[in-house]
């Protein structure tokens, strides 16, 4: 007898199967034969028309919190770097983490805004012994039309950055969003895909159990500037993201990403300005152009 893990990510009561274009069925389906991977996106090159608001003031209002925060937290000097070098890249560092998560949050914004998806956000995912077991004995291409039961032993508990619901075609996408403005490291590259590997086979049967029943579901890693370094199968960047949704995505993201360059420029000047200042250098000394040679 299969038994369907119940999880604690389910927080919508009923379930809900969505019929092939997406509406609520009034009566009992047969099951549906899974097209995954890249398969489950063909036909989905339309972009419906821009959202006349690209952003909602409520995304707009967390972008400015973000700023505000990122300038008033209180960091520690670096012995190295001394005050005001420390606060110069600490506020740096911090407003690259917070446009991640901004980037995130904007992605969310313009497909629930669009009434077509439903998105849930960093959902907890039990993988099974048996998907493990599956993952580590297929290759990618068999992993691509195959879908599992959500049964037997948990072997671990992963969080999914998003889960998108497309109402109108019965399909879901599981998602890990990255900045990519860089290589992630070997390591994290493979346990990211990992998770995405087996969160794609088991995704309808985890899907089913939160309450919603669709006819596909794909796994991607979504590679904002495209830099992140995983596998190509699996990353979807540029304008491939809003071909993905249907929907402008980019738009959303560039809205949000001028809006955070506009205030960081304006403050940069004061950062630099205490930075310089906290050196305390006098006056007499002379600023070399470039570091003299290191003593043998």
């Amino acid at each position: 007898m299969t038994i369907v893990v119940p999880h604690p990510a389910a927080q919508r009561g009923g379930r809900q199967r969505l019929s092939a274009r997406g509406q609520p069925s009034s009566g009992p389906t047969s099951r549906i034969t899974v097209p995954l991977g890249s398969a489950a996106a063909v036909g989905y090159g339309h972009v419906q028309p821009p959202i006349p608001q690209i952003c909602a003031p409520e995304l707009m209002a967390a972008a400015e919190a973000a700023l505000d925060g990122a300038f008033r937290a209180t960091f520690v000097p670096d012995p190295l770097l001394g005050p005001g070098l420390s606060q110069l890249g600490s506020v740096l560092a911090s407003m690259v983490k917070r446009h991640g998560s901004l980037i995130e949050a904007a992605i969310t914004d313009v497909l629930e805004r669009s009434g077509r998806y439903i998105v849930l956000r960093n959902v907890a995912m039990p993988i099974t012994v048996p998907t493990q077991e599956l993952v580590r004995a297929s290759s990618v291409a068999q992993l691509n039309q195959t879908s599992i039961e959500l049964a037997g032993a948990v072997a671990q508990s992963v969080f999914l950055d998003l889960i998108v619901v497309d109402r109108r075609e019965s399909r879901a996408i599981i998602a890990e969003v990255k900045r990519g403005s860089g290589k992630n490291e070997a390591r994290k590259i493979h346990q990211v895909e990992w998770v995405l590997r087996c969160a794609q086979v088991q995704g309808r049967s985890f899907l089913a159990s939160l309450g919603y029943e669709v006819a596909q579901t794909r796994a991607v890693l979504i590679d904002v500037y495209g830099r992140a370094g995983y596998c190509d199968d699996l990353t979807v960047s540029g304008p491939a993201i809003d071909q993905l949704f249907a929907t402008p995505v980019s738009s959303a993201l560039e809205t949000v990403t001028a809006a955070l360059q506009a205030r960081l420029r304006a403050a940069v000047p004061d950062l630099l300005t205490m930075a310089l200042a906290s050196l305390a250098v006098p006056e007499n000394v002379k600023h070399p152009h470039s570091p003299g040679p290191f003593a043998p």
